[in-house]
């Protein structure tokens, strides 16, 4: 079972990275809850599918690399880095275009049953994005 859930994680993982996202719905529950959607956003996968979207509009050089992915039971742990260029600006956070390097982390637990991914939280390292983008000056060093 873990093994057929770690597969499972990295076609997802796959799709979201080739922008496939239509190719997704054969993953997800009918029912499936995403804990960490976007505030303002659809729930569900409409809502996350909505947001990587827009961040492909961006970011459209996104890419996301498994690190880690650990499978107990019913869970997946995924841990990723996500690395691009702020090539066309982040409006809503608010970054301008400026063609540098962004890398940071994610991390991401599926609930699986029945081979389909029935719940999603995660966290993204949003605060080095922001820094790496731009929109939040990085703290200073200590004196």
């Amino acid at each position: 079972m873990s093994e057929a859930n770690k597969e499972l994680v990295r076609n997802i993982q796959a799709a979201w990275n080739s922008k496939a996202t239509d190719e997704l719905d054969q993953y997800f529950a009918s029912d499936f809850l995403a804990r960490s959607n976007v505030p303002g956003m659809p729930p569900g996968l409409a809502g996350a599918k909505m947001a990587h979207g827009m961040v492909s509009q961006f970011l459209p050089d996104r890419k996301n690399e498994i690190i880690e992915l650990v499978a107990e039971g019913d869970k997946v742990l995924v841990r990723s880095r996500i690395t691009g260029t702020n090539s066309n600006g982040v409006p809503w956070i608010g970054a301008e275009a400026n063609g540098k390097p962004y890398d940071f982390e994610s991390w991401s637990v599926y609930t699986i049953r029945d081979g389909k991914v029935v719940e999603h939280v995660g966290l993204n390292d949003i605060w080095s994005f922001a820094i790496q983008a731009g929109a939040v000056a990085p703290p200073p060093p200590p004196a």
